[in-house]
């Protein structure tokens, strides 16, 4: 095969690799010391972004598209926000030859944060998020009378979701809630609410969007005299 001007060793396009490498981010985070890098992706199709809050309380995660090398036209921002074990993977359409990342935390102490960015040749249209098993699932989930119980939602996504919850008994005494996070892990506002039929095992479910934040699936059980048992399930999806 014969090479053609400007054609990279692996037969990519000259405008597939002009840009800068991947950077490793390990960073201490505290309200007084953000995490700020400039990183150039002229040319290039999409920008990956993986970022997880090992540590702390939260996070917040931005993207800042600009038009100038001086980093003074702002074309675009984007903004998510991370709790502790969130995980924050997405692959975003490369608005503007210039970007800057900023990990910011409004939380006390430091969080600790992980992960990397790398601009890439695959072309996007929109932000899509790689989030493969953005699941939660507990088959035959017993509550006590009057209790509760919340999972986290392991990946910060926009789109798509569904929660569903199957009762294993007639009483309807079970619901499930998802609601999104804050910054600081408060619940901040409900997207979607199921609460279980008189019919056992007849599940029903509620289709919602997922916004930029963290998620949280909240199980109570509304009999303060008996326990209760049922199936629950959440999948949320890239927009």
């Amino acid at each position: 095969m014969t090479s053609t001007l400007g054609d990279a060793p692996d037969w990519q396009g000259y405008s597939q690799w002009r840009a800068g490498e991947g950077t490793a981010i390990n960073q201490f985070v505290t309200v007084a010391d953000p995490y700020i890098e400039n990183v150039v992706v002229t040319n290039w199709a999409s920008f990956n972004l993986y970022v997880v809050l090992d540590s702390g309380i939260g996070i917040t995660v931005a993207v800042i598209w600009y038009n100038d090398a001086a980093y003074s036209e702002v074309a675009d921002t984007q903004e998510w926000v991370l709790n502790a074990g969130n995980i924050l993977n997405v692959t975003l359409p490369c608005l503007s030859p210039y970007a800057q990342l900023k990990i910011l935390t409004a939380e006390s102490g430091n969080q600790i944060v992980t992960g990397y960015f790398t601009p890439q040749n695959l072309a996007v249209t929109k932000a899509t998020y790689l989030t493969d098993n953005n699941v939660v699932s507990e088959y035959e989930l017993t509550l006590a009378a009057g209790a509760s119980t919340t999972f986290a939602v392991p990946y910060v996504t926009v789109g798509p979701c569904v929660v569903s919850i199957n009762p294993r008994d007639t009483s309807g005494q079970l619901g499930v809630q998802v609601y999104t996070l804050s910054e600081s892990g408060a619940a901040n506002g409900t997207i979607a609410a199921v609460k279980a039929g008189t019919v056992a095992y007849a599940a029903t479910s509620q289709q919602s969007v997922t916004p930029a934040y963290p998620v949280g699936l909240y199980v109570n059980n509304f009999d303060g005299s008996n326990s209760h048992e049922a199936d629950v399930y959440f999948m949320a999806i890239s927009q």
